[in-house]
């Protein structure tokens, strides 16, 4: 027991407090602590200006410690004493290691260790130690603050990698699809490309038969006239060598003929330019129509007397009893027609109308004519784009008519309006075929034009939201 308690006095002041082992060369720093020289030059060997102590952290000055010759002959006797009591040593050991190893030194992030001098806590005199039991207790109340938010994230990213398992199992399928759509529209585009070439080549066919029969019945008109020509020739060129009384004779004759000759008009070729327009079929142009699709309702004011608008303002129907009328300068007096409320001035527009198995009707553009009272305005003062039905012929008609070759009956027809190009187009809404263009300069608002006929049967304009879905 006396060894071992000399022991006892001697062990707080022979370990090293960096690897709890007896001193070796031991060195004691500005502070008063004591250590192996060589571990208190590996916990600076990578500082330059300050060199803090290892257990109370105080800042040293000098980086070369002096020797304690009085403490290596401590540490030597205490070995002498190791020699009889090594078993009480040995267990006093392993209880210090038990209560007091460190748990670290130097820490980036947190320098509370255990201090194997005093075990209190870590404010007690500046020291950043504390007991194991402290310390992990602190720490496992700090890791168990992340169990939530940790939980939650797991959470959150389980259902992000579901969702994105669901996402990738649907790709096929939607890519699928697209692929079908892409190649409907495509088809529709093509057949309806085909179509309009089509008719347009037919509609160049026609014209090449009447500008052949009109300049061929031209070429016959001009023969007969030459015929005429050359037999009055004949005829004035005899009388004028006969004697006076034959000259005089039947004079009245030959002098009306030469002043009443009339020529032939000559007939001027114009062949109808053709160009190349892609009509709205169930493709993207048929939703650029869509996104352009306007709400056309009918001015009632606009109507002629013998025109009635419904309530709603969507149909027009001819009556036969003429209705009496506010004058109203903006109205139509010799045409059976009524126009749009609405007003365009810049823009593209799409609207559509209903005929049905009307016998006849037109449909169209008005840009304001300046008198609607005459019943054909005069030359250049007709601002009215409209393609009709009448006596069973179909007309495109602007500056000039033109005769249109349907293949079918159109029992609706869209209007496609794009002002800043000049262009007003029509469609059938059988098939979507495009049927005819009109290319102008717009510089006055244009309003829609719908103009019934003489027949009871309505015309109704088609509401927006029917094409919608």
């Amino acid at each position: 027991m006396a060894v071992a308690a000399a022991l006892a006095g001697l062990q707080a002041n022979i370990n090293c407090p960096v690897c709890l082992d007896d001193l070796r060369d031991p060195v004691t720093i500005e502070c008063g602590h004591n250590f192996c020289r060589s571990c208190i030059q590996r916990s600076w060997a990578d500082l330059r200006d300050r060199f803090p102590c290892p257990v109370c952290r105080h800042p040293c000055q000098d980086r070369h410690p002096r020797s304690n010759v009085q403490l290596g002959r401590m540490v030597d006797i205490a070995r002498l004493l190791q020699v009889t009591g090594s078993q009480e040593r040995r267990e006093d050991r392993r209880l210090c290691e038990k209560h007091h190893r460190v748990l670290s030194l130097f820490c980036e992030e947190d320098l509370e260790v255990l201090c194997p001098l005093c075990a209190q806590a870590p404010d007690h005199q500046g020291h950043q130690v504390r007991p194991t039991e402290e310390a992990a207790s602190h720490h496992r109340r700090k890791l168990r603050g992340y169990l939530e938010a940790l939980r939650v994230q797991v959470a959150d990213f389980l259902e992000l990698e579901a969702a994105q398992d669901r996402s990738q199992r649907g790709l096929s399928a939607q890519l699928r699809r697209r692929r079908r759509e892409l190649a409907s529209g495509y088809d529709h585009l093509m057949r309806s490309v085909e179509h309009a070439q089509e008719v347009a080549l037919s509609r160049l066919a026609e014209e090449e038969k009447d500008i052949q029969l009109k300049l061929s019945a031209n070429i016959v008109a001009f023969s007969q006239h030459i015929c005429t020509l050359r037999g009055l020739l004949t005829e004035v060129a005899e009388r004028s060598v006969m004697a006076d009384v034959p000259l005089l004779a039947g004079l009245r004759s030959v002098v009306g003929r030469c002043e009443g000759l009339k020529s032939p008009a000559v007939y001027r070729v114009q062949v109808r330019r053709e160009g190349c327009r892609l009509p709205p079929q169930y493709s993207a142009l048929q939703k650029i129509i869509q996104t352009f699709r306007e709400e056309v309702t009918l001015d009632a004011e606009t109507a002629h007397p013998h025109l009635l608008v419904s309530e709603d303002k969507k149909s027009v129907a001819f009556v036969r009893r003429k209705r009496r009328l506010r004058r109203n300068p903006q109205g139509f007096m010799a045409d059976a027609a009524v126009l749009g409320a609405e007003r365009f001035d810049r823009g593209r527009h799409y609207w559509e109308v209903q005929v049905g198995d009307k016998p006849e009707w037109a449909v169209g553009v008005c840009g304001d004519p300046p008198c609607r009272k005459r019943k054909r305005p005069g030359a250049g003062q007709d601002r009215l784009w409209t393609i009709q039905l009448q006596d069973g012929d179909y007309v495109a008609r602007g500056s000039a008519p033109v005769p249109l070759v349907l293949k079918e009956k159109p029992r609706g027809i869209g209007v496609y309006l794009d002002y800043e190009l000049g262009q007003i187009s029509f469609y059938s809404l059988n098939d979507r075929s495009h049927i005819h263009s009109f290319l102008d300069r717009f510089s006055e608002a244009l309003k829609p034009y719908f103009c019934p006929g003489r027949d009871p049967e309505p015309l109704t304009v088609c509401a927006a939201r029917d094409d919608e879905g």
